[in-house]
């Protein structure tokens, strides 16, 4: 295959999203370019997967300039995986639509901006250079800057401002971070760091290096620092909920897994206990806003900080078993986050309020929903044999080969209060008083509203059923990651005679 062929996930929204510039008055048209734009990136990215599991990974070379003097961008199974999984989330939230808002919606460019913030995503996941990894985080940044602020209430104007100020302020951590590894080792492709790194005889000030990126990256997976998560996303609409809660906590956590595993290889003694306290103390900040609030849309915010904290256990435990989990746990949830949001945002339309106690009776209505949340609540749980088990139980198996009890038994604990938080919202809104749940003037959905829920639904299911042959993949991903000469023989095996 061609390694041209890795261009098209990452410039067919690209070129999506100008022409839907143009098209912002033609609603039906937009729409319908843009879902044929993200299944014909879905399916490419598809390909290129399976191409990669079979052969060498792919790498692309921008204006022939290769590593590490020019831009990189590599197919391997982890990004390649996540790339994918991106594609069909951005294509089930562009197919949910905007509801009545669809014409305002146009008018304000929102498809176009969600576009660019796949182009972002997506050009994060594929990128080998380090500051291209900064430009592809602006550029999915500054899309979500505008998909945030774009709201009349002030509850949205007040969560858009620390969204966008914590948010700077990593991109700044982010940059001195680049600047001082540059400063060490002269180079900014993966591979070449990675190769420069291990050839260090003093790694000190590659600890201080990759504490900033720790920091950075935390700071936009929601790892401890999350005060901007919950407000944000309790304000925004369903399509944007889910957009934001499948897709941008899940690129930190990314470049947190291939930046600990491939390149920071000799700070394990440092980074590796500092990333477990992170994800325990994000753990327990998960579990406690979820039996916090009456809000179910703040509930659902606080699940996504919770599931940053299973992920990033799994990664400090730096065992095959626990990066295995972690990444294989990170692809399932940004299907199941999206679920999630779509299922509270469609309550929310549907009845009009927020906080659960007042939808009692939704049962009569609309006994589809709870078959929804059902399965993603013990999806999040990590129930066998639904999607969230194959991860957790990786996991799980990294924290016993680890030692490291207190971490496990915070996850067992935390996925379990998750898992009340929803089953409380079900049981409250299905099984109680419905004398005073008719009461409620419940709005009529789209039935296009109720065929994504349900194609999201089995798809949450398909992911537990079909764990071995992903995991065959985040296997592949895991083994590539974790063994920097395997690494770079498969993908820039010209640069061993270059390194100092």
């Amino acid at each position: 295959m061609n390694d041209n062929m890795l261009a098209i996930p990452f410039l067919l929204p690209l070129v999506g999203a100008l022409i839907l510039v143009m098209l912002n008055k033609q609603v039906k048209i937009s729409r319908m370019i843009a879902l044929v734009i993200l299944f014909i990136s879905f399916i490419s990215s598809l390909m290129l997967l399976i191409y990669v599991m079979y052969h060498q990974p792919l790498k692309l070379d921008f204006s022939g300039w290769s590593a590490p003097f020019g831009i990189q961008y590599v197919g391997d199974p982890l990004s390649l995986l996540l790339v994918t999984t991106t594609h069909f989330v951005v294509f089930m939230i562009i197919g949910f639509g905007f509801g009545r808002g669809e014409k305002r919606a146009n008018r304000y460019y929102l498809p176009s901006f969600i576009l660019f913030l796949a182009v972002g995503v997506v050009g994060s996941f594929l990128t080998a250079d380090l500051f291209n990894l900064y430009v592809m985080f602006e550029i999915m940044l500054l899309a979500s800057f505008v998909l945030v602020t774009l709201g009349q209430s002030v509850e949205q104007l007040r969560a858009s401002i620390i969204y966008v100020v914590l948010n700077v302020i990593g991109s700044w951590i982010f940059l001195i971070g680049i600047g001082l590894l540059y400063r060490q080792l002269g180079t900014l492709n993966y591979t070449h760091i990675a190769m420069r790194i291990n050839e260090l005889e003093d790694p000190t000030a590659i600890h201080l290096v990759a504490m900033s990126f720790i920091v950075a990256f935390g700071s936009k997976a929601a790892l401890v620092l999350f005060m901007w998560l919950p407000k944000a996303y309790a304000v925004l609409n369903t399509e944007l909920a889910a957009l934001f809660a499948s897709l941008m906590t899940k690129v930190g956590a990314y470049a947190l897994i291939r930046f600990f595993t491939l390149i920071f290889n000799q700070s394990n003694d440092v980074t590796e206990p500092l990333l477990i306290v992170m994800a325990c103390i994000t753990m327990v900040i998960g579990a406690v806003g979820t039996v916090a609030y009456k809000d179910i849309k703040k509930i659902a915010a606080y699940q996504v900080v919770l599931s940053i904290g299973f992920v990033i256990l799994g990664l400090g435990t730096h065992t095959v078993h626990g990066v295995n989990g972690a990444i294989f746990y990170l692809v399932n949830d940004i299907v199941v986050k999206a679920l999630l949001f779509f299922v509270i945002g469609i309550i929310v339309y549907t009845t009009g309020y927020r906080q659960y106690r007042h939808l009692k009776g939704l049962a009569q209505k609309e006994p589809w929903l709870g078959i929804a949340l059902i399965v993603v609540t013990l999806a999040i749980g990590g129930v066998p044999p639904f999607s969230g088990f194959p991860g957790k139980l990786f996991i799980f198996m990294g924290a016993i080969e680890h030692k490291h009890y207190i971490g496990l038994t915070l996850m067992i604990l935390t996925s379990l209060v998750g898992m009340y938080s929803l089953f409380r919202v079900f049981f409250y809104m299905y099984a109680g008083n419905q004398e005073k749940g008719a009461e409620i003037t419940f709005h009529p959905i789209r039935p296009v509203r109720k065929r994504i829920i349900m194609i999201m639904t089995w798809m949450v299911l398909i992911i537990g059923l079909a764990a071995p042959v992903i995991m065959q993949v985040t296997e592949r991903a895991t083994a590539m990651n974790m063994n920097v000469h395997q690494y770079i023989k498969m993908v820039n095996p010209e640069l061993r005679g270059d390194a100092k």
